[in-house]
């Protein structure tokens, strides 16, 4: 990096006051014992690129449980305005199917956020575990899902990474709420200026990503419907081992209901993710569409057959099998 002179300066330009904006920001405010004054660490919840998330708990008379996502400054060189976007989303939300902040730390070396904490596994897990899963479930699932996307884009703000790793089961409990987590991809979004930046997990990324003709909300919309598409069946509607070859298909769109695993299904949630896993993104209904869709609404009533057998079976089995049974 280069020093500092006393010459005189031309005015610095939008990047260069940017960047400038970015270094006060991560001025730290805080010393690690603060955190550790106030939070007792516990064990290992789970870890990222450049962080991990671990169990906390409060030292005072509410001995409240929390997440702490301790985030390694050194890691994030010259992504410091992924961590200034994923601060601002989290100090804006507040939605019952979204993680929420409490307070942050901001020392030298990390970047503690405080979270709260989650106890019901995610969402595939306990799918598996559970042994009893019907469309009722799903449709509960994907609405409330569908809900806090909505809320997110009614703030501008686009998650970029949906998938199921990132939905997490509120309680125990067979009927607890969803709720989604990670914001380090998210995005304020200018409803002017569409977003160009590549990014995302590539099962779930939409096709106007992979494009590159720019990009708005509706890329978490196509995530969603991945999402409800491997929530009944348990396979994704697009694969290939080869991230290459799997996106070519991806910008396609082209993807089936196999008879076998799609029998026992209603034609009302097909119909639905037929309408959510559109290659054009205008042709694409929003989430104001989907929560009126039947499916979602219960002016149905939905099929009460388990579908978690088969589910369990084809998540954990190669989707490139079932590919090659078709």
């Amino acid at each position: 990096m280069s020093t500092t002179t006393n010459a005189p300066q031309k005015a610095k330009n939008p990047v260069s006051r940017a960047f400038a904006s970015l270094k006060k920001v991560y001025v730290a405010r805080h010393a690690k014992s603060d955190v550790e004054k106030k939070y007792k660490i516990g064990k290992e919840l789970g870890s990222g690129n450049f962080a991990i998330v671990k169990l906390a708990t409060r030292r005072d008379a509410e001995a409240q449980k929390c997440a702490v996502k301790i985030i390694d400054k050194a890691l994030c060189a010259g992504k410091e305005d992924m961590i200034d976007i994923e601060l601002a989303v989290l100090n804006k939300v507040d939605h019952p199917h979204i993680i929420g902040m409490h307070e942050h730390f901001d020392t030298k070396d990390k970047l503690y956020l405080i979270l709260d904490y989650v106890e019901g596994g995610e969402l595939f897990d306990r799918i598996v575990d559970e042994g009893n899963f019907t469309e009722q479930d799903a449709s509960r699932i994907m609405r409330q899902m569908t809900e806090a996307i909505q809320y997110l884009h009614e703030l501008n703000i686009v998650h970029r990474d949906l998938k199921p790793e990132n939905l997490l089961f509120k309680t125990r409990e067979s009927s607890s709420d969803i709720m989604i987590t990670d914001f380090g991809l998210a995005k304020l979004v200018d409803e002017q200026q569409a977003l160009k930046t590549a990014c995302g997990t590539p099962n779930y990324v939409a096709p106007e990503i992979l494009m590159q003709k720019g990009y708005g909300k509706e890329v978490d919309v196509w995530s969603l419907g991945v999402i409800l598409y491997i929530l009944l069946c348990g396979y994704p509607p697009f694969y290939d081992e080869q991230d290459a070859a799997l996106f070519e298909i991806i910008m396609k769109g082209t993807f089936d209901f196999d008879e076998r695993y799609w029998s026992e299904i209603s034609k009302d949630v097909k119909n639905l993710i037929s309408n959510i896993l559109k290659v054009d993104p205008d042709q694409r209904i929003n989430t104001y569409q989907i929560l009126k869709h039947p499916w979602i609404t219960g002016i149905k009533s939905l099929p009460t057959v388990n579908l978690s057998k088969s589910i369990s079976k084809n998540l954990k089995k190669d989707p490139r099998i079932i590919e090659d049974e078709k």
